[in-house]
């Protein structure tokens, strides 16, 4: 398993994972994705300010991307407006187009991505992670539940083709793991 940047060489296989989520979407009644967004244009602006990345795993001796994330460390107008309340207050990473190739689904690719996630926060010293989603895609709300995020309330989007769409916004609280040496001056 090899996480790094998403390259605009890797543009056509990131679309190709994000069109098998649009499918799955729509499959299951949702109206999240199925306006054109994300597109090409969203995909290379989020590979040229370096906020994507992919997950490659080796098939048959080739590295094959077989899922895709966005996480993005700018603040979001539709972030300062939620009914509810977050947790926190400070800097933190939204993760955005997180897609997973549909042959496979279920293993755990999705915990893995948002596992990274942290990672990448944590070396930047951001401790706060938050993710909105469809109030009605269950899986993407199983996931982030299961990996700690909590409910904090609803946003609405700000950018086209969905502008008002609500969404169901989450923040996980992230902790530097102790090190060694932080470890032995407490004993």
């Amino acid at each position: 398993m090899n996480f790094r940047k998403s390259e605009l060489k890797d543009v056509t296989r990131i679309l190709e994972i994000i069109e098998m989520a649009k499918v799955e979407l729509k499959r299951m009644g949702l109206n999240q994705w199925q306006n054109g967004y994300p597109n090409i244009k969203s995909i290379e602006n989020d590979i040229k300010k370096g906020i994507s990345y992919v997950l490659e795993i080796q098939i048959d001796g080739k590295n094959k991307i077989v899922a895709t994330i966005a996480l993005s460390p700018e603040k979001e107008a539709p972030y300062s407006k939620i009914d509810g309340k977050w947790i926190t207050c400070g800097d933190y990473t939204v993760i955005h187009r997180i897609a997973v190739d549909k042959d496979i689904k279920n293993q755990g690719i999705a915990t893995k991505l948002l596992e990274f996630s942290q990672d990448v926060c944590l070396k930047n010293n951001i401790f706060s992670l938050r993710a909105d989603t469809h109030e009605n895609n269950e899986p993407m709300k199983r996931i982030l539940e299961k990996q700690g995020f909590e409910y904090c309330g609803v946003i609405f989007l700000d950018r086209e083709p969905d502008v008002g769409a609500k969404r169901i916004a989450f923040e996980k609280i992230l902790r530097k793991k102790p090190v060694i040496s932080e470890i032995r001056k407490k004993i």
